[in-house]
């Protein structure tokens, strides 16, 4: 059995950011599962290195080093934790940006999405991907990990 859900659509929203109008889609739960298997390969990537660098050490250590203890170390998942943190970086926002907007800009990459996210629009963008509610939250997270904006000294 099927389920038809050709009704069910995403919130759209357009922003116009520099001179170009985007349409960012309201993120489901497929976009933070595609995010958590982007974050998985990026980590094997990052622990194989860490494996061949901590074998070549242990190797060199004489004593009582167990190669195979020190491998468990890198050998972790992803925890619900770290996808959250990572969701809340420039880069997180920046993939959760290619996949919000890929719903309506059919070839974008990921490295335009990430040329799209700025500083000054970073707030409507996540308005635009999350629930108001999460939206919020985002908008603090974020802020920890993002530059101070400056205010404008007035010319009087």
């Amino acid at each position: 059995m099927t389920i038809d859900l050709s009704g069910f659509v995403l919130k759209k929203t357009e922003l116009i950011i520099g001179t170009k109008k985007f349409t960012f889609t309201e993120l489901s739960i497929a976009d933070y599962a595609e995010l958590k298997a982007h974050l998985v390969t990026e980590r094997e990537k990052v622990c194989k290195q860490r494996r061949e660098r901590l074998i070549e050490d242990a190797n060199k250590i004489t004593g009582d080093i167990d190669a195979i203890e020190l491998l468990k170390l890198t050998d972790t998942s992803i925890s619900d934790a770290e996808l959250e943190a990572h969701a809340y970086t420039v880069e997180g926002i920046g993939f959760l940006a290619y996949l919000s907007l890929r719903y309506s800009h059919l070839g974008i990459s990921r490295e335009q999405a990430m040329q799209i996210v700025t500083l000054e629009a970073i707030e409507e963008i996540t308005s635009a991907m999350f629930p108001a509610q999460q939206a919020e939250d985002v908008k603090k997270k974020l802020s920890l990990s993002l530059p101070v904006k400056k205010k404008k000294k007035s010319l009087k």
